[in-house]
């Protein structure tokens, strides 16, 4: 599968990145332009977890304040 995502590949810039089929914890992400390994998928995935738990819990309280107007 490709992607579209960031980080940028540190050697050529591309944000294209070909995610591994099958089980996530045995594959490397590659860049799909110059093929640089960004590392295991998991480790990929755990770097960015932190900035998924945030918007969960943005979109949550936006999610609460918006129940809370038409209430009223």
């Amino acid at each position: 599968m490709k992607l579209k995502t960031r980080p940028e590949c540190p050697k050529c810039g591309s944000r294209v990145k070909r995610f591994p089929p099958g089980r996530h914890d045995q594959y490397h992400v590659y860049c799909d332009g110059c093929g640089h390994d960004f590392g295991r998928f998991d480790y990929f995935q755990a770097q960015f977890r932190h900035l998924l738990d945030d918007l969960e819990a943005q979109l949550k309280r936006e999610e609460t304040t918006d129940d809370d107007t038409t209430q009223r």
